[in-house]
């Protein structure tokens, strides 16, 4: 069971990246996908804008509970902290840069926060050690 909700997480996160408007997805309800075979890489490195809108932080916010919730969910399935890093980290980087194919706006600095989210996690853990599975009672 823990598996499927990981399956399941890993999926929603997917989508989210490539839907071509995750505006229109929230507002309208329009799941819709456009592929770009020839992305501008040199966009996956633009820098942080200059203004940090609401709406912006409220994304990046949205960044950081997404991938601490990953990282919880793959905490209560195994035990290995340094292996959890790196893929959450790999998965944070591959959507990201699946966005630029996706006609989306994929950044490194998205990442950044991604891993902000996945660090905050891991330390919880750290800070309560705590092994979540002893507490959390789901049946594989």
């Amino acid at each position: 069971m823990r598996s499927l909700f990981i399956f399941v997480w890993c999926a929603v996160i997917l989508i989210f990246t490539c839907v071509s408007s995750f505006q229109d997805l929230l507002q309208l309800g329009v799941l819709r996908f456009r592929w770009d075979a020839h992305p501008t890489f040199s966009d996956f490195l633009s820098p942080l804008p200059y203004h940090l809108s609401k709406g912006f932080l409220l994304q990046k916010l949205g960044h950081i509970i997404v991938f601490q919730v990953l990282t919880l969910l793959l905490l209560v399935k195994y035990k290995s902290t340094c292996m959890i890093l790196i893929v959450t980290a790999a998965f944070a980087s591959l959507t990201e840069f699946l966005q630029l194919y996706f006609t989306r706006g994929g950044r490194a600095f998205d990442v950044g926060f991604d891993l902000i989210g996945i660090l905050l996690a891991l330390g919880m853990a750290g800070f309560f050690k705590v092994n979540p599975s002893q507490h959390i009672n789901i049946k594989n």
